[in-house]
């Protein structure tokens, strides 16, 4: 069995597989699996958590759900305990969603596949591939000419490792957001300093929102100059290339990283990524299951 925590050991082809199986799934024509998995979200979550959770039962795979706050942890019990629990009682697949970074934990764990629903700031490597499966879908992918993320970029893990995988794939990444939102790690990245610069040299932008709850200081951040400064809007829009996309992978604070009018635009394709969502888990099961 494999873990699908992040792309650090997975090769380009293995890659490459993940993204054409997410595209080619047909809901209604899937191989079933025999298997059991355990979603543990012990964050918020619609997309990921439903995606996942149909994802499962439309390959055949019994599910159950649990969260720290239902779990023995409040009593003591370490991960290393936890896991055994899981294995004991014939769980192969363990979906994880925390607010921790520590993925590492997981990565030497034996006799159980862990798929990261999303760790911390760092790690949500089925949202990435969503992403980059979309982009393929409307030819955005393109060596030359970098996928640009915009807005905050410090405390996503969408932009963590949606980075990783386009760069292990061998596309550029371009990037536009305050000096506060910025990640600690800049290199190789195309940084840009106005929305006239992004649209000018990129044919898809993905926006993030402002990560409010992982924000120590979020009473003193300015919202208004973010606004000013960040916010896509419709003149942005209308104004850029004519094959210009926009991703979003949600949740979408409308009023902030987009305006009302631009949330409708006709550039705007983020339900597009809702549409692969299942198919994305569906690849990320198979792939930990050693099916693809």
């Amino acid at each position: 069995m494999k873990h699908f925590l992040n792309f650090k050991n997975i090769e380009k082809q293995e890659l490459e597989k993940l993204i054409d199986t997410t595209l080619k799934i047909e809901n209604n024509n899937i191989e079933k699996v025999n298997s059991y998995a355990l979603l543990k979200f012990d964050e918020g979550s619609t997309r990921t958590r439903l995606s996942f959770s149909l994802a499962a039962k439309k390959s055949g795979i019994e599910i159950v759900e649990m969260t720290d706050l239902i779990s023995a942890k409040s009593k003591g019990e370490d991960l290393q305990h936890e896991i055994e629990t899981y294995k004991a009682l014939g769980i192969e697949v363990l979906v994880i969603r925390t607010k921790e970074n520590n993925f590492q934990d997981y990565e030497k764990i034996d006799d159980l596949s862990v798929i990261s629903a999303g760790f911390g700031n760092s790690s949500h490597p089925t949202q990435a591939i969503i992403d980059v499966a979309t982009l393929q879908k409307f030819n955005k992918l393109d060596r030359d000419i970098p996928i640009t993320y915009v807005g905050d970029l410090k405390h996503s893990r969408v932009f963590e490792s949606g980075r990783e995988l386009l760069e292990k794939l061998g596309f550029k990444v371009g990037i536009y957001a305050s000096d506060e939102l910025l990640p600690d790690d800049l290199s190789n990245l195309q940084i840009y300093n106005s929305w006239d610069e992004v649209v000018s040299n990129t044919s898809a932008i993905e926006l993030l929102r402002v990560q409010k709850e992982r924000i120590k200081d979020i009473k003193e951040f300015n919202f208004e100059q973010y606004i000013k400064h960040f916010q896509i809007s419709e003149d942005i829009l209308d104004n850029s290339p004519d094959d210009l996309i926009v991703l979003h992978p949600m949740p979408i604070n409308v009023g902030i990283e987009i305006s009302e009018e631009a949330s409708l635009h006709n550039k705007f394709k983020y339900q597009e990524q809702l549409h692969l969502g299942i198919g994305s888990r569906i690849a990320a099961y198979k792939f930990v299951l050693e099916l693809i």
